[in-house]
């Protein structure tokens, strides 16, 4: 029986993908939560035990996982914010806009790799589909 290793990389870098993106949505919500819900990291220790993040924002982290694991395009995406079909609830959708636009600006004073490394995506990403564009446009001229 012949095993095809190109199935086994491609699955290989779609899982390495997927854990970025947890990996990456946890740092900004994590950093949000720092921030935004203070009460409960005053308090964390003496009533939460030792975890980095709030129940809200806890539960926002496991909806995009589980968002993230299930997504039909994640071989071919960059972001879900450059995604042609938004999966996230109208409300978890808010949420997570408002944790993103929060965390990304401050990603670069906390996780300053990670925030170059998201950077130089989207440009890529973006550069790409300029391309793209202007080649459609080009041959619907002619």
């Amino acid at each position: 029986m012949a095993f095809n290793m190109d199935i086994v990389n491609t699955d290989n870098k779609i899982n390495k993908k997927i854990d970025y993106e947890k990996k990456m949505v946890f740092y900004m919500i994590e950093l949000y939560c720092k921030y935004e819900h203070s009460e409960y990291h005053k308090n964390r220790t003496k009533t939460f035990g030792n975890k980095s993040i709030c129940k809200e924002c806890e539960d926002i982290y496991n909806y995009a996982c589980e968002r993230t694991s299930k997504c039909r395009f994640i071989s071919t995406k960059t972001f879900c914010s450059a995604c042609s079909s938004h999966c996230y609830k109208k409300d978890m959708k808010e949420k997570i806009k408002k944790i993103m636009t929060f965390s990304g600006k401050r990603m670069l004073f906390h996780k300053p790799i990670l925030a170059l490394k998201h950077v130089a995506v989207m440009i890529k990403h973006n550069i790409k589909n300029n391309k793209q564009n202007k080649k459609s446009n080009f041959n619907g001229v002619l």
